[in-house]
C-alpha cells in the first residue's frame, strides 16, 4: 500500500511537471521579445520627466524609446542583455543594465539627476548697431521644484547700454552711441602718443564691440544666472599701421596728445571720402577710390599720407617641391632689380597655411580666410579672394574639410584666380599691390608688432601678440625714454641698440657689436639716428620683427618648433667683452641680455668708473662671466641646454592661459616657471634655491651699506638723482650738492641711479634741496630719501668717499650682477653663490 501510494505521488508530480513545461512552452511558442517599461523621475523634485531619450546598446533598429508626459516609457525588445542610456538636456546622463526575458516585462525605473537645480538662459548672442534697441529673451527651467521670485538684468561688460525693464524675464536694451563705442575701442587699444594710422587687432575689436548682459533669477531655492553677448557693428576693421590700405575699409587715425584737433582730408580725384570726427583725437575715413589721401592736423602741423589700392595676389603655381611660385613678381624681385624676398617666403609657414589646412584639416572654413588669404572681407569691394571670379566655384567644389593631398593642386588647376590670392602673401603684410605705394618703400613697411598682431592677436589659438604685450619687450614707453634722440641725444646710439627695434636691427648688421650704432664716420650722429627712426614719433620697442625675419620663418611654431630667429648658434663679441658659443637660439637673447659695460673681473685691471653692470645680466651669469673675487668662465650646465634661454622661457613654460589654446605654442611672454624644473630634475622644483640666494643678496646689501657708512665723515655731501615732479612737470636730473650729518642717516641700501652704482639714503629729518635743470626753472623739493650715485657721495663736494680702488666698487658690481640677473640663482646656482660670498668676504 505504501509503495503504491508513492508510485501514485510520483506519477502526479510528473504530470504536474509536464503540465508546467507545456504551459511554458506554450507561452514561448513563436515569441523572442520581452517588454521594457519604467518611469523616469526627477531626483530633486520627484516629478516625472517628459521627453527623456532612451537608447540601447546594442542598438535595435526601428526602436525609439522616449518618456511621455507622465515620465513613463515602454518598448518591445528582443531577449538579451542591454545597456540603457537616459539622456535629456539639463540632466546628467544615466546608464543602467537590463536583461530581457521572452514574454516577460522588465522594469527600469530611473531617478534622473538635473545638471543644475535651476537652468537660466539669457538667449542667443546677437549682432546689432550702436544706438539700436535689441530684445533679450530669458528663459528659466525649474528642475528642483522651486518657484521664481525675481528677475534682474544687469550689464557686466562693454559700452554702457540702457536696459528698459530689468525686472522681467525678457527685456530690451538700447546700445550706446557710436561715439561711445569708439571711445571704448581707443581706451582698449591704448594708442602710442604720436600721429599716424591707429592699428587695430582682433581681440581689441572683440572686446570693444561686445556688450555682455546678465540675467539673474532668484527662486525659492537660490539665485542662478546666465549671460548673453550683443555685438555692435562698427566701421573700424582689423588693421596695422601700414600706410598702404585697401579701398572700401575705414582707416582709423591717432593724434598726439593736445588740447584740440583740426583735421582735414585731401582725397584723390573722383573720391567722395570724408573725415568722421575732424575735431577728435581719433578721426577716420573710408577710401573709396585708389590713390593718395593726405590727412593734416593744423594745430600741430602733422601730415599723414595714406595710399589706397586693390588686392592682386601673386601665386601663379607651384614648384617641384610643392612650394608656391610668384612668376609675375620674381621678374623684378630677383635680387638684382629688386630685393629677392620670395625665395625665403615660399619656404615659410606663411606661404603654405591655406594649402596645408585645405589638404589636411577637417575644420577649416571661411572664418579662417581673413588671415590665411589675401583681402578676404565680404563687406568691401577691393579685389580680395572672396571676389575672385572662380571663388564661388571653389566653394561649391566641396574641398573644404575633406582632407586630400590633391586639394591644393586641384585649386591651382581649376580655380587659379582663387589660388592667386590664397595663403599669406606679401600683400598680407605690405598692403595692396595695386596702389601708388608699391614702389615707395616706407608706406608699405613697418617693424611694429601691431602689424603681426592683425593675425597673431586673436586668442586663444593666435595670441602671440597679447603674450608679447605682457612682456618687457612690449614696453614702448621705455623705448621712447631710452632710445630716442629727444631724450638721449647721440647716446641713443648706445641705449638704442637694445631698447629699440630699429636700433637693434641696425646694430646687429655691424661687424663689431662692442661699438654703439655706427654711422658714416664712426658713432652715429643725431641726424643719422633720426634717419634710423630713433625718434619719439617713430621708435618701436623690441617687436616681433626685431627677433624674427618675417620672410624667413619656419613652418611650425608648435611642436616641433622650426621658427627661426635672426641670430643663432654663437654670438659676436658682445659689449660685455665675451662671446657666447653654442647657445642655439639663445644667442639672440644674449646679444642684448648682457652687462654691456666691457669686461669686469679680477684680470682686467683697475676700475675706471663707478658703473654698474647693465641689469639685463642674464647672459653673463649663465656663461659665468664678469664678476670679481671668483674664477670666471665657469658656464652653467643650463647654458648647454639646446637653445638655452628659448628652451626654458618659451618652449617648456606654457604661455599665459588666457592667450593660448590649452597652453600650446611658444611662450612669448618669456616668463619662465619654476614648475618646469621637474621636467629635467625629477621632483626638484627649485626648492629653497631662490630664497637662499635672495638671503645672500640681502646679506651683501647690508655689508655694503655698513661698509659705506663706516667710511663716511661726520658730515657727508650728496647729490640726489631721484626722478620727481614739480608744478606738473617731470624731472630726472641731479640736484645741487647738499650736506647731511652722518647721524641723520637712518638707513642705506644699494640702488642703481642711471647706470651707476649708488645708494638709496633715508634721512631722519626732511631737508630742502635744489635742482637747477638746464633751460627749466630752478626749484626746491623737500626730501627724506635720496638716490645718490656712488661718485656723488663726497666728503667736501668734490672728493669721493669711495675711491675707484676701494673693494666696495667690485663688491657692488657683484651685487648688481646677481640682482640684475633676476633668476635669483637659477641660471647658474654655484656661480651666483660664489659671486655673492666672494663680495661679502672682500668687505670684512
Amino acid at each position: 500500500m505504501r509503495a503504491l501510494a508513492k508510485g501514485k505521488l510520483f506519477l502526479l508530480l510528473a504530470a504536474l511537471l509536464l503540465l508546467a513545461t507545456g504551459l511554458i512552452l506554450a507561452s514561448c511558442a513563436g515569441s523572442t521579445n520581452g517588454t521594457l517599461s519604467g518611469t523616469v523621475t526627477n531626483s530633486l523634485s520627484n516629478s516625472p520627466v517628459e521627453g527623456v531619450k532612451i537608447t540601447t546598446a546594442p542598438v535595435i533598429e526601428g526602436v525609439t524609446i522616449q518618456t511621455d508626459s507622465s515620465g513613463k516609457f515602454s518598448a518591445k525588445l528582443p531577449i538579451g542583455t542591454y545597456t540603457l542610456k537616459f539622456e535629456k538636456t539639463n540632466f546628467t546622463t544615466l546608464t543602467q543594465t537590463v536583461a530581457m526575458v521572452a514574454g516577460k516585462t522588465t522594469t527600469a525605473d530611473a531617478k534622473f539627476v538635473p545638471a543644475k537645480p535651476v537652468v537660466v538662459t539669457a538667449g542667443a548672442a546677437q549682432t546689432s548697431s550702436p544706438g539700436a534697441t535689441v530684445n533679450l529673451a530669458g528663459n528659466v527651467t525649474l528642475l528642483d521644484g522651486s518657484t521664481v521670485k525675481t528677475y534682474k538684468w544687469t550689464q557686466t561688460a562693454g559700452t554702457p547700454a540702457t536696459i528698459a525693464n530689468a525686472a522681467s524675464a525678457s527685456t530690451s536694451v538700447t546700445l550706446g552711441k557710436a561715439a561711445d563705442y569708439k571711445d571704448a575701442l581707443i581706451e582698449i587699444l591704448k594708442p602710442i602718443d604720436r600721429f599716424g594710422i591707429q592699428p587695430v587687432n582682433p581681440l581689441d575689436v572683440e572686446e570693444a564691440t561686445t556688450a555682455t548682459f546678465k540675467l539673474t533669477v532668484t527662486t525659492s531655492s537660490s539665485s542662478y544666472s546666465s549671460t548673453v553677448n550683443v555685438t555692435a557693428n562698427l566701421p573700424y576693421h582689423i588693421a596695422s599701421d601700414i600706410q598702404d590700405v585697401p579701398v572700401g575699409l575705414a582707416v582709423l587715425l591717432n593724434g598726439k596728445s593736445q588740447n584740440t584737433y583740426t583735421w582735414t582730408l585731401a582725397a584723390p580725384s573722383g573720391s567722395k571720402a570724408a573725415l568722421d570726427g575732424a575735431s577728435d583725437r581719433n578721426p577716420f575715413f573710408t577710401p573709396d577710390v585708389a590713390g593718395k589721401y593726405t590727412v593734416k592736423e593744423s594745430k600741430s602741423g602733422a601730415s599723414i599720407d595714406v595710399y589706397a589700392g586693390t588686392w592682386t595676389g601673386v601665386i601663379t603655381g607651384q614648384d617641384a617641391n610643392g612650394r608656391p611660385l610668384a612668376a609675375n613678381c620674381t621678374v623684378c624681385h630677383n635680387g638684382t632689380i629688386a630685393p629677392d624676398k620670395f625665395t625665403n617666403w615660399k619656404n615659410s609657414g606663411h606661404a603654405e597655411i591655406f594649402t596645408q589646412n585645405l589638404n589636411t584639416s577637417t575644420h577649416y572654413g571661411e572664418d579662417c580666410f581673413q588671415c590665411h588669404t589675401v583681402g578676404y572681407n565680404k563687406a568691401a569691394t577691393n579685389g580680395g579672394i572672396d571676389e575672385a571670379s572662380d571663388y564661388s566655384k571653389f566653394l561649391a567644389a566641396g574641398l573644404l574639410n575633406k582632407p586630400s593631398n590633391k586639394n591644393w593642386t586641384n585649386v591651382l588647376a581649376n580655380y587659379p584666380k582663387t589660388a592667386q590670392l590664397a595663403n599669406i602673401q606679401c600683400e598680407s603684410c605690405h598692403g595692396p599691390q595695386q596702389s601708388d605705394a608699391h614702389t615707395k618703400g616706407s608706406p608699405r613697411t613697418s617693424i611694429s608688432a601691431e602689424l603681426c598682431g592683425t593675425c597673431h592677436g586673436e586668442p586663444a589659438r593666435h595670441g602671440r601678440y597679447q603674450q608679447w604685450e605682457e612682456s618687457g619687450h612690449g614696453n614702448v614707453d621705455l623705448a621712447i625714454l631710452e632710445a630716442t634722440v629727444e631724450n638721449r641725444g647721440a647716446t641713443a646710439g648706445h641705449c638704442g641698440r637694445c631698447h629699440s627695434g630699429e636700433g637693434f636691427l641696425a646694430w646687429t648688421q655691424q661687424t663689431d657689436l662692442t661699438k654703439v650704432i655706427q654711422g658714416k664716420s664712426g658713432s652715429a650722429t643725431v641726424d643719422e639716428l633720426k634717419a634710423l627712426g630713433l625718434t619719439e614719433a617713430t621708435v618701436h620697442s623690441q617687436t616681433c620683427t626685431t627677433c624674427h625675419d618675417p620672410h624667413a620663418q619656419g613652418t611650425t611654431s608648435g611642436e616641433p618648433n622650426t621658427a627661426t630667429v635672426r641670430i643663432e648658434g654663437d654670438t659676436g663679441l658682445l659689449p660685455s667683452g665675451y662671446k657666447a658659443v653654442g647657445v642655439g637660439k639663445g644667442a639672440l637673447c644674449m646679444t642684448c641680455h648682457n652687462t654691456r659695460n666691457g669686461l669686469h673681473n679680477d684680470n682686467t685691471g683697475n676700475l675706471t668708473s663707478y658703473s654698474a653692470p647693465h641689469t639685463a645680466a642674464q647672459g653673463d651669469v649663465l656663461m659665468g662671466q664678469n664678476a670679481y673675487f671668483v674664477d670666471v668662465g665657469v658656464r652653467s650646465k643650463h647654458s648647454f641646454i639646446k637653445d638655452t634661454c628659448v628652451t626654458c622661457h618659451m618652449e617648456l613654460t606654457p604661455p599665459p592661459a588666457e592667450f593660448s589654446y590649452e597652453g600650446s605654442g611658444t611662450n612669448h611672454a618669456f616668463n619662465a616657471s619654476l614648475v618646469i624644473c621637474s621636467k629635467c630634475h625629477g621632483e626638484f622644483d627649485g626648492g629653497t634655491l631662490q630664497e637662499s640666494v635672495e638671503a645672500t643678496i640681502k646679506e651683501l646689501s647690508e655689508k655694503m651699506s655698513a661698509y659705506l657708512l663706516n667710511k663716511m665723515p661726520a658730515q657727508v655731501h650728496l647729490k640726489d638723482y631721484t626722478p620727481h615732479q614739480y608744478q606738473g612737470a617731470s624731472y630726472d636730473v641731479k640736484s645741487n650738492d647738499f650736506a647731511v650729518a652722518k647721524t641723520d642717516i637712518v638707513s642705506m641700501e644699494p640702488t642703481e641711479p642711471h647706470g651707476q652704482q649708488g645708494f638709496k639714503i633715508k634721512l631722519k629729518t626732511p631737508i630742502n634741496i635744489t635742482y637747477a635743470p638746464t633751460g627749466k626753472p630752478t626749484h626746491q623739493v623737500e626730501i627724506t630719501e635720496a638716490e645718490v650715485q656712488l661718485g656723488d657721495i663726497t666728503a667736501d663736494g668734490t672728493a669721493a668717499v669711495i675711491a675707484l680702488s676701494d673693494p666696495l666698487i667690485k663688491a657692488g658690481w657683484n651685487f648688481f650682477l646677481i640682482e640684475g640677473d633676476g633668476s635669483e640663482g637659477v641660471h647658474n646656482p654655484s656661480y651666483a653663490f660664489a659671486v655673492l660670498n666672494g663680495a661679502i668676504e672682500a668687505l670684512k
